[in-house]
């Protein structure tokens, strides 16, 4: 049962309202993101050959694992604590803390890639039985630390409020500079080794950039002073008390992004894991909105813990999950429902046979956002061995369904194997969540904005079986289908109020109205 429903105080909407409206901003940031990503995807899939497209997915695959454990489970989770620890005014902590996250991205990437460059045969070369992978290993590798520091850097700006040097950075330079590096691919016939040197050229380009912008941002808050002012405190109990038991939630990342690509390279080769990774990119769409929302959502919710402002963090929690959910939906509906027409879309009628992977990975991906985060929320209050607990089994299940399924069935196997563990990881997370908070499994004010999105899945599901379209009338059936889950759900969005500006809007203000 949920506690009653109280209004939150001024304060604590206007936290509300300001994470919503930043959140937004990075959401536009995101589609823009992925419309420069996508072109990257498609260009490399449609210039290089399976063969070669399969190396080097299977490569940066490996780098961005390594990436995943870097930091220990601190990087994504360091705005907790800098928003706490400024919360409190706790600056030698504050600044502790972000010196404890980058000197152990720096140790661990140091035997990181002492290790890739000892080990590389026996990480590469017994799965896609090739030399091309390793040699492309060798270079991606260095990506790790430079896109741990990029979480780092994206926590630090959503602790001060700056969502727009994130915007530029993340969404706009990062995977602009990518596609020239596949356009000059494509254009100049270049290897795939001039691609892997050109992303990670890239990277760093984007490191740099971060500094300069962090910089300002330091001096615009007067954080340099405080700096100066401050005995720097190692928080080292309390940051790996909190963080290296939940790498386990990075393990279980690493499964759904990296395990079962490894299955696919040991028991079918590169082709195979080109069919899959084709689609991987499109179905993972789905998690965009909620990246761009937990950017700002971790600082938030961990403001209202520490104040004690149960009301205002479930507030934010349902408001934030409504949210989600509507804006996914469209693309839910395309890489879902619709899957069959975005796929040769996209790819070619060559990974046609790949369209049955995206849409059981997006409806793994899609059900496992949709309610919110609430794995993020249970951190925060505390309930870290539950959480524990849960990505082991996560880890365990995807693993053991990706062995047994991937040798019959391929990737389908291997789809089929992440939609089952991540929906089994939202309903575990849902429910812990229903005691950290003192909420319902769902929101009583979210049942129907919820109910009009499984009745508009539905409504697509029947429309693909029933007129097979093509990719013009699919993009048709998601728009006409998501405005209508927009209507039905505008109470749960609370639109006007968060963005008034938008009722001035004639056709859009009666809308949301």
């Amino acid at each position: 049962m949920s506690a009653p429903s109280e209004a939150p105080d001024a304060d604590s909407r206007r936290l509300q309202q300001r994470h919503i409206r930043g959140s937004t901003l990075l959401v536009l940031g995101r589609v823009l993101s992925l419309l420069l990503s996508m072109a990257t995807s498609v260009v490399l899939v449609r210039v290089l050959s399976k063969a070669d497209y399969g190396a080097f997915a299977y490569a940066l695959v490996l780098a961005a694992g390594a990436r995943v454990l870097l930091s220990l489970g601190q990087g994504r989770l360091l705005s907790r604590f800098m928003a706490s620890y400024q919360e409190k005014r706790d600056y030698p902590r504050m600044f502790g803390a972000l010196l404890l996250t980058v000197g152990t991205i720096a140790v661990t990437s140091v035997v990181c890639i002492g290790a890739v460059y000892l080990f590389t045969g026996a990480l590469v070369g017994s799965a896609v039985r090739g030399q091309q992978a390793e040699h492309l290993l060798l270079i991606l590798v260095f990506l790790s630390p430079l896109q741990a520091l990029d979480q780092v850097f994206v926590s630090l700006f959503a602790v001060f409020s700056k969502p727009t040097a994130i915007f530029f950075r993340k969404f706009l330079m990062a995977p602009g500079l990518q596609l020239v590096v596949v356009l000059l691919l494509a254009l100049t016939g270049a290897s795939v080794t001039f691609l892997a040197v050109g992303y990670v050229i890239a990277s760093a380009a984007g490191i740099a950039l971060y500094v300069v912008l962090f910089i300002g941002a330091m001096r615009e808050q007067g954080m340099w002073q405080e700096l100066r002012r401050s005995r720097v405190i190692i928080p080292y109990r309390e940051v790996f008390e909190f963080s290296f038991p939940l790498i386990t939630s990075e393990l279980a990342l690493l499964s759904f992004t990296m395990g079962g690509v490894m299955v696919l390279g040991m028991s079918h080769g590169a082709i195979e894991v080109a069919n899959y990774r084709a689609v991987f990119n499109p179905a993972r769409l789905n998690t965009a909105v909620t990246a761009s929302f937990v950017t700002l959502f971790l600082p938030v919710i961990a403001r209202f813990h520490t104040r004690g402002d149960t009301n205002g963090l479930r507030n934010s929690y349902w408001h934030t999950a409504a949210f989600v959910a509507v804006a996914t939906f469209p693309i839910f509906a395309l890489t879902g429902p619709l899957a069959p027409a975005t796929t040769v879309a996209l790819f070619g009628m060559r990974y046609s046979s790949s369209s049955t992977v995206l849409a059981v990975l997006a409806v793994g991906y899609y059900v496992n956002v949709m309610l919110g985060f609430n794995a993020y929320t249970v951190q925060v209050c505390g309930r870290i061995r539950y959480l524990v607990g849960v990505n082991v089994v996560v880890t365990i299940l995807n693993i053991g369904i990706c062995l047994a399924l991937a040798a019959p069935y391929g990737a389908v196997g291997v789809a089929v194997a992440n939609c089952v563990a991540l929906i089994t990881q939202n309903v575990l997370n849902q429910w812990a969540l229903r005691g950290a908070i003192g909420t319902r499994f769902v929101d009583r004010e979210a049942w129907v904005c919820y109910s009009i999105i499984v009745a508009g899945a539905a409504v697509l599901w029947v429309f693909r079986l029933l007129v097979s379209p093509g990719i013009v009338l699919s993009l048709a059936a998601a728009v006409v289908v998501s405005a209508a889950v927009l209507a039905g759900s505008r109470r749960a969005l609370q639109l006007g109020e968060t963005f008034p500006e938008l009722s001035r809007i004639p056709l859009f203000g009666r809308l949301i109205s």
